[in-house]
């Protein structure tokens, strides 16, 4: 009898998205949100070689709000500070920032199709499909629509990712945490931008 393989993503190993409270006035802090954003990128890297695109996009945006952290990590300790106090100025990091947070929607909502999926079907490309006819399709045009068609057909199966028997269900009960907590941070993203009229919605 075949050892089932171990899963290309284990849940339980990342720091995942800081806790948040539902104190409304509650800020994100840069650092904390930028290295569980590189967590997710370390996720899709198990996807394939086919989504290099989806994991270099990714990175150069969190490369951007990096660098515009450490022009003043005190100054910019709040990821609602980087953005306000540079709205005036330049729109350099909450326009990494607003891709960054459209590619985090994708990954979210795929692992939440997965997890809301009682059949526990094996193939997930409409898992992703979904995901991304709900998030970054409106803004894509129809070349990198048809670019993103192709890569996405080639997402690993639900075993292959997350795993079977016990494997599969840690993952599953993990997800139960990390899920509402990354669509939290999302949330607040979302309203920032939206606050500050830097929700851009051209195609590219």
């Amino acid at each position: 009898m075949s050892t089932p393989a171990t899963p290309r993503i284990q849940f339980k190993s990342l720091r995942g998205f800081p806790p948040t409270t539902s104190n409304a006035e509650e800020k994100v802090e840069t650092l904390l949100f930028i290295n569980a954003a590189k967590e997710v990128v370390a996720v899709i890297e198990t996807f394939g070689k086919l989504f290099t695109p989806v994991i270099t996009d990714m990175n150069g945006n969190i490369n951007k709000l990096t660098k515009a952290y450490n022009v003043d990590p005190l100054k910019y300790k709040y990821l609602e500070d980087l953005i306000i106090l540079n709205v005036d100025m330049d729109n350099f990091a909450a326009n990494a920032l607003l891709w960054l947070k459209r590619g985090l929607q994708l990954i979210c909502t795929f692992f939440e199709n997965i997890y809301n999926d009682a059949q526990n079907k094996e193939t997930l490309k409409q898992h992703l499909q979904d995901a991304y006819e709900r998030t970054l399709k409106p803004y894509h045009g129809f070349i990198v629509q048809s670019t993103i068609k192709i890569i996405y057909s080639w997402v690993p199966t639900r075993s292959q990712l997350l795993g079977q028997g016990a494997a599969h269900d840690e993952n599953i009960q993990t997800l139960s945490s990390y899920l509402p907590t990354m669509r939290d941070h999302l949330d607040r993203i979302d309203a920032l931008l939206k606050a500050h009229n830097l929700d851009d919605e051209r195609k590219v």
